[in-house]
């Protein structure tokens, strides 16, 4: 903002005798201070005169308009220095920054203590003397900037219910007093809570998973019994509801209510109304003993429900039972099909509306479950408290809102990151670096990183290479940045051989995990080194620390793997707070610390561009702030056992809240590593080379494409198709790092599934399979059980508007669906006709 300087003078003196004189400077914070001036906001400069100076000094010839009797104003008031902001007549006393509501025409005298520090007067009244002035010693600074609040609530209240109007967004919030039960809406968008109906009052998932060994075992197995009553909790007795409302006071955008329940503890719920059309419920039961929480709403008929993180089985959710609880390993969100690596409790409805369950405590999503309530949604959390945060609108909409509350990436890659890249696991070395980028050199193949897995460490939390594998570190380090290659290191929360024996001796380990020592509960025959504790704060800096030195000697990123692993319920952490609090979000606490140590490390450029780049297995709500994800660990098999799931995690890690995400090309098998690349070149289990094709196209349609394998371990197809691919995705790169700019900007993901995209379009709803890279890109990827039939045939939803065929040329005009048979080295792939796409982007003039 620029400088803005106004001086009124020669004010008449006949108007009340009065004289002012004000002047304004704006600067930044950070600059000296000055006596007598003040920053305030340019546009807010006739407000200010109008409240500073009085009505008749501002405009003697003529009377002004009367301000709007509703109306008020902000003032934020901030004092840099010792002392505090008080008020005459009372009412303010506050240390430094001060934030108060001013009612149009009202009369205020500042003054700061220690006296003379700095006082203001006359806010809508007279001054003193002959001018209103700011005065200050030369080491203060104060800030003073009004804005116009928001409309107040409108309230109504009848016999049988209480409502709330929101006058700025159009949401209303409605509560029956004899019931509790209540609704929430915004136009056509009505979201309700659940009424009676038949439940199955057993978790039929808890005799199913509830195999736990001092911890949580394979999967979630949720509570014994289950709720589907609105505002509900959990005590030894059993479960308990809201039974009645009332209210207890209403401010200007918010609600206190008084809820009667059954067993007559009585609870509190707060309603407030955010300013960005969101709704935010706060239920506390006043009861001692409770167990856990939940609440739950009426489900469409044929409502899609979608988001709460990484899904490998289905993007829509209806039907499904999600734990909120990350976890490793096939079966860990109680389904054969998927792992629970990345959860996040948050999804959004194609009904228009969409939660966010705002706590970490462990918990489930069920979507419509036949198995308990085919009628409703419900969320339950293993907390004594309920913060619900309520979204309606698109999901578009949605998403922006909830991306900008939970967090959206907090640096902005280079272009590298959206290159191409692969790694090794346990057979690398320097040999088997060296090897993958001449291979893929020598093939012609664009290549971006190159990751060291986890054998490259000594130790873990060393941040040494280890001196067997890789004899001369430096060497290898310039030799792959000399290639125009970066390095890039796998990394793990875990401490081992004399880091372990650092952290142990100042209690940065977390505890009491198993006698054994083993803290993978769910693979009992694995033996992992113990966990750093990264709720303490020296542990935390520690670990950051350690990595800055890394990154100092030249490593360009980090792949951040095994948070999610859980521990026990019985583990001691150094926040103080039990394993079902910690466990979920220690995977964000573990990824700020590597972002910091980047961010420290390699600052941005004068364009806002970061020369680094961090992946992540686990994720937790604030992860994607800190880290792009990978799938994890998906198994080398079409369909949903593998291929399948890919393109699954992609759609959904896109419509949680993770915009920058892709899968390993032809999946994982560590057994395959440990005969590979680098011992005699004879790997094993490895994709067949139909499926290995068809991935690499998906893979080059995702914001991040990335394999273990190298094409060349396949066979020549392979090479050929892998080559074309990693081209179209490396020419793609400043598209992708344009989206990614938005994702950053506006919480608008890179893949857009088309219940995303096209919410009111039926027919685009059902199209899962299939989505949009970016606007205009739509990608119909091969992935089923048949993939190695070679030549593939598949119906394609074309949403409103003309598209072309990327491969023939061919337009169509949508809405329609179109039959595609596609050739083995063939994506279904349309463009937007009249889209601008990067250079190099066409069928002909690709390899």
């Amino acid at each position: 903002m620029r400088s803005c300087r106004l001086a009124l003078l020669s004010i008449d003196r006949n108007l009340r005798s009065l004289q002012c004189a004000i002047l304004i400077l704006a600067r930044p914070m950070s600059s000296p201070s000055s006596s007598r001036r003040v920053r305030l906001s340019c546009p807010f400069l006739s407000l200010l005169l109008l409240v500073a100076c009085g009505p008749r000094a501002m405009t003697p010839a003529t009377e002004p308009e009367p301000p709007e009797p509703a109306q008020h104003y902000r003032l934020e008031l901030e004092l840099q220095g010792q002392g505090r902001v008080v008020s005459q007549p009372p009412g303010l006393d506050c240390p430094g920054r001060c934030d108060l509501e001013l009612p149009a025409g009202s009369s205020l005298s500042l003054s700061a203590t220690p006296a003379h520090e700095f006082s203001f007067a006359g806010f809508g009244g007279d001054c003193q003397g002959e001018s209103c002035t700011l005065r200050m010693d030369r080491d203060r600074q104060v800030q003073a900037r009004f804005e116009a609040l928001p409309p107040a609530l409108v309230l109504n209240e009848t016999d049988s219910e209480l409502s709330a109007s929101d006058p700025l967004t159009g949401a209303v919030f409605v509560i029956a007093r004899q019931t509790g039960h209540y609704r929430i809406q915004r136009g056509e968008r009505v979201l309700e809570s659940v009424g009676s109906g038949l439940a199955l009052p057993l978790n039929l998932d808890y005799y199913g998973c509830n195999d736990v060994q001092d911890g949580i075992d394979r999967c979630y197995p949720g509570l014994v019994d289950v709720s589907y009553q609105p505002l509900a909790y959990r005590r030894a007795a059993g479960w308990q509801a809201a039974s009645g409302a009332s209210l207890r006071e209403a401010g200007r955008r918010e609600l206190w209510l008084d809820l009667a329940t059954s067993d007559g503890a009585g609870a509190e719920l707060r309603v407030g109304f955010a300013e960005d059309g969101a709704l935010e419920l706060d239920y506390r039961p006043k009861a001692t003993d409770v167990q856990a929480v939940a609440d739950a709403w009426a489900a469409g008929t044929s409502t899609g429900y979608y988001g709460a993180g990484q899904r490998f089985g289905r993007f829509n959710l209806r039907g499904l039972s999600v734990p909120l609880w990350i976890s490793h390993g096939l079966g860990s969100d109680r389904s054969l099909l998927s792992t629970n690596e990345v959860a996040a409790p948050f999804f959004w409805s194609s009904a228009g509306w969409g939660l966010w369950s705002a706590q970490d405590e462990r918990g489930e999503f069920n979507f419509a479950n036949p198995l308990e309530r085919a009628d409703a949604v419900q969320v339950m959390r293993e907390a004594a408290t309920l913060h619900h945060v309520f979204y309606l609108g698109t999901p578009q909409e949605i998403l922006t809102a909830h991306t900008a509350r939970a967090g959206r990436p907090q640096w902005r890659p280079a272009a590298w990151m959206w290159r191409p890249m692969i790694w090794q696991d346990e057979d690398t070395s320097s040999e088997s670096v060296q090897a993958l980028i001449e291979g893929m050199a020598s093939r012609d193949i664009p290549l971006g990183a190159v990751w060291l897995d986890n054998p490259w460490d000594a130790g873990r939390a060393s941040f040494e290479f280890s001196s067997e594998r890789f004899p001369d570190p430096a060497a290898l380090i310039a030799a792959v940045h000399a290639a125009g290659v970066k390095l890039m290191v796998w990394l793990s929360p875990y401490v081992g051989g004399a880091a372990e024996t650092y952290a142990r001796e100042r209690g940065w380990v977390v505890s009491g995990t198993r006698e054994d020592g083993n803290d993978a509960t769910y693979f009992p025959s694995r033996g992992i080194d113990p966990a750093l504790d990264f709720t303490h704060p020296e542990a935390f800096a520690w670990w950051r620390d350690g990595l800055r030195g890394l990154i100092a000697r030249g490593v360009d990123g980090v792949k951040l793997d095994r948070c999610e692993e859980d521990l026990s319920d019985t583990s001691v952490w150094a926040n103080g707070l039990p394993n079902r609090a910690n466990h979920n979000p220690y995977c964000v606490l573990y990824q700020r610390a590597a972002w910091e140590a980047f961010a420290a490390e390699q600052p941005a450029n004068a364009e806002g561009v970061s020369d680094y780049a961090l992946l992540a297995r686990g994720g937790w709500t604030g992860s994607a702030r800190y880290t792009g994800h990978w799938a994890a660990d998906n198994l080398s098999l079409p369909g949903l056992l593998g291929l399948g799931q890919a393109l699954n995690s992609l759609l959904s890690l896109s419509a949680s809240g993770f915009p920058w995400n892709g899968a390993d090309i032809g999946g994982y098998v560590g057994l395959r590593q440990d005969l590979g690349e680098g011992a005699a070149g004879n790997p094993l289990l490895l994709p067949t080379p139909n499926l290995y094709i068809r991935w690499t196209q998906l893979g080059a349609l995702s914001p991040v494409m990335q394999s273990a394998i190298p094409p060349w371990w396949v066979s020549e197809a392979a090479i050929d198709n892998y080559r074309r691919y990693a081209t179209l995705h490396d020419r793609l790169a400043p598209l992708t790092a344009e989206l990614a700019r938005l994702s950053i900007e506006q919480g608008i993901p890179i893949v857009r599934p088309m219940a995303y995209a096209y919410p009111d379009d039926a027919l685009a709803r059902a199209a899962e399979d299939q989505y949009l890279y970016g606007p205009d890109l739509l990608v119909a990827p091969i992935t089923g059980e048949l993939v190695d039939l070679g030549l593939a045939i598949r119906t394609v939803y074309l949403p409103a508007g003309r598209w072309r065929h990327f491969w023939n040329g061919i337009e169509f005009d949508g809405p329609r669906v179109v039959p595609v048979v596609a050739a083995l080295d063939e994506l279904p792939l349309f463009v937007r006709v009249g889209a601008s796409l990067p250079p190099g982007v066409s069928a002909a003039e690709l390899p």
